[in-house]
């Protein structure tokens, strides 16, 4: 493929009804693929290696323990760092939830826009499609990105948890991935390490997807979890980088009836980096 080639990292647990349809529609648009088996119980593993003798120029396969999608999504990336035939890394789900068609779209943008480090999907700049989304994931995905939004000092930042991207290889090469989380904090965390390089965004419209995908997630022990991580977003935040005055005046805002909230406000605008917002 001419231009910037581009490989995705597949976590994958016990995706036997899916994982093939979701390789084949999106393979064609890519460079490479590693579908990390992330200690799958079921034919994920059988079928991840069926798919890597068909394409042996294109996907590769590792298989591990369970260690969490966080941990099966650095474990594809670190093997993607190893070559030197890679411009831009990004997140593919093996549940058939990404549509394929935006891939392209990713490639071109980091293509012609030199400014931009990572290319991103947003469900909610797709509202044609936001009620295929469960209610409860709609208003919980809603909320979790506002306060992500504050708490990550990335302004215009929509759709956080939704880990749809393809990113500059020297940016992921750059990033900490011992504060990255194993498990479904994993984009949390990423778009923390994106925040403390200071990752320029673009992002595009992303249809919401949920067929026959089933989530994984134990909400009763995700949720405080999440609410843990971002508390130490903002601690850290607040001793470190240019954030602080805007954090501290935000602080400030309840008890001065608000009066220093259009100047935290302000200030985090200013501090954030670029993020654009594309039409289709």
């Amino acid at each position: 493929m001419p231009g910037l080639r581009i490989a995705f990292v597949s976590p994958a647990l016990n995706e036997q009804l899916l994982l093939r349809r979701t390789v084949e529609a999106n393979l064609p648009f890519m460079d490479r693929l590693v579908i990390v088996n992330d200690g799958s119980t079921d034919r994920t593993g059988e079928i991840a290696d069926e798919l890597a003798r068909e394409h042996p120029e294109k996907v590769h396969v590792i298989h591990q323990a369970n260690a969490g999608i966080g941990g099966a999504v650095k474990n594809g990336m670190r093997l993607l760092l190893e070559r030197d035939d890679v411009d831009a890394i990004g997140v593919l789900a093996s549940d058939d939830q990404f549509d394929p068609r935006l891939i392209p779209r990713f490639r071109r943008i980091l293509e012609e826009m030199p400014d931009i480090d990572v290319a991103k999907g947003s469900r909610f700049m797709h509202p044609q499609s936001l009620h295929a989304m469960p209610s409860f994931r709609k208003w919980g995905n809603r909320g979790v990105s506002f306060v992500l939004q504050l708490a990550l000092g990335y302004w215009g930042m929509s759709d956080v948890l939704h880990g749809y991207f393809l990113a500059r290889t020297n940016v992921i090469r750059k990033m900490n991935f011992a504060s990255i989380a194993d498990g479904y904090d994993l984009e949390n965390t990423m778009m923390a390490e994106f925040r403390r390089l200071r990752a320029t965004f673009a992002l595009i419209p992303s249809p919401s997807r949920y067929g026959e995908e089933v989530s994984k997630i134990v909400m009763k022990k995700q949720i405080p979890r999440t609410i843990k991580t971002v508390a130490g977003m903002v601690a850290k935040r607040a001793v470190e980088g240019p954030d602080r005055l805007g954090l501290a005046l935000l602080v400030l805002a309840p008890p001065t009836l608000g009066a220093t909230l259009p100047v935290a406000l302000a200030r985090m605008i200013k501090t954030s980096p670029k993020v654009r917002r594309l039409k289709r």
